[in-house]
């Protein structure tokens, strides 16, 4: 678990505890649109290869190619059009990294930000992240086309001097209808915000993207949750549904899996919507669980949960016993999805559940079984089918389609 911590950011709290589609191709495979691509660690946590893919990957596939390209650390990626984003340099320096990738299937290093963690790409040309090297209290802005910084926008009229640490946009950066959310951490100079939060609420900053300036702040103070997201992983622990509400998951990590839940802001909405809340105590067979990860669409919510209760210690995070489940978003009823193995937690894997030419997919890591594969939804929504396997020892942590 240590190299886990080391990796994700969190040792500090081991310390404490002694811490985008097209059309659906049945073949699935397509000659359309952009690369296919995934990230591959050869340790769970440890460095990796980027490779890419001219068709949908079928069958026993293939991991490292002659156009893969090593990376420092392979803990997950983002993408946003044809471009990809990850955590570090090649060399492993930390800080914002974008590739691209050639017609020949071959990547290329194009632009680095050092410094920068949590960030957030809104379109082509508008970008933000946090360089706590800066300040903690300004969140960062760049153009993601060129790479460069561009400004900031200062939140220090935000500071709480009762506080040994706070951070904006450390954790969560999240957009939708004109208006950035960013999360607000109080925390311990010790820990640094992770999993150390001081306070009993969600709190985010509301900022107006066209000009920059705040608008307010808002609080979710229902049920103990304490934060959103985790600021050091590759997933943004965010989904933009189809109905046009924000998702949030809080992992329950820094209060022992006790509160683990999502909650959300409504399309049209610029605070947290009270009268919904999906709670993993509520759900599957267990009392302590962990959503990370989600997808929203047809009125549905895609999730994972723990088939047993997950310990505070974290001694079994990482093993193999996690499920899919679908969960109507108005009754919150609940059905687990068949036809696959039970899988490692999500973790770093922004696209652990994602959709790609139009199947829905859940990655499945399973060591026991040498399974490292993505599953389709079946036509009848309850049940799914392996698309392609990687046999290998190492994780797979996420895979796209990049727009052409």
């Amino acid at each position: 678990m240590n190299t886990y911590f080391s990796k994700l950011g969190i040792a500090l709290m081991v310390l404490s505890l002694s811490l985008s589609s097209c059309s659906e191709d049945d073949n699935g495979s397509t000659t359309e649109g952009g690369k296919y691509i995934i990230l591959n660690a050869q340790e769970k946590f440890g460095a990796g290869y980027i490779t890419s893919y001219n068709d949908f990957p079928s069958g026993e596939t293939e991991e490292i190619t002659n156009q893969s390209l090593q990376t420092s650390t392979a803990f997950g990626f983002r993408s946003f059009g044809s471009w990809i984003f990850v955590r570090a340099n090649p060399a492993g320096d930390a800080g914002l990294q974008k590739f691209v990738v050639g017609d020949d299937g071959s990547l290329a290093e194009d632009g680095f930000i050092s410094n920068a963690s949590q960030f957030l790409v809104v379109d082509e040309s508008t970008g933000f992240y946090l360089d706590e090297n800066r300040s903690t209290l300004k969140i960062q802005t760049f153009d993601p086309s060129t790479m460069q910084r561009t400004g900031d926008i200062d939140l220090t009229s935000l500071k709480d001097e009762t506080v040994e640490y706070q951070a904006i946009g450390k954790h969560t950066l999240a957009a939708k209808e004109g208006k950035l959310y960013a999360g607000i951490t109080y925390g311990t100079t010790a820990r640094q915000g992770f999993g150390d939060d001081v306070v009993d609420y969600i709190e985010f900053a509301v900022i107006d993207i066209a000009t920059g300036s705040l608008d307010k702040t808002i609080k979710y103070e229902q049920g103990g949750l304490k934060s959103i997201g985790w600021g050091s992983s590759g997933n943004k622990m965010w989904t933009l549904g189809d109905d046009g509400a924000l998702y949030f998951y809080s992992t329950g990590i820094g209060v022992a899996f006790e509160t683990s839940s999502i909650i959300r802001i409504k399309a049209g909405e610029t605070d947290f919507d009270a009268n919904w809340r999906l709670n993993a105590t509520d759900l599957g067979t267990q009392s302590k669980s962990s959503i990370a990860t989600g997808l929203v669409k047809n009125g549905k919510i895609y999730i994972e949960l723990a088939s047993e209760d997950l310990s505070g210690d974290f001694a079994n995070l990482q093993d193999d016993i996690f499920e899919y489940y679908v969960v109507d978003i108005s009754t919150l009823q609940a059905t687990k999805i068949t036809g696959m193995p039970m899988h490692h937690y999500a973790y770093g894997n922004e696209q652990c559940i994602t959709e790609v030419d139009g199947k829905l997919l859940f990655w499945v890591r399973n060591v026991a079984d040498n399974i490292d594969a993505y599953y389709s939804l079946n036509s009848d929504g309850v049940s799914a089918t392996q698309e392609f396997n990687l046999s290998h020892d190492g994780f797979m942590w996420g895979f796209v389609k990049l727009a052409d």
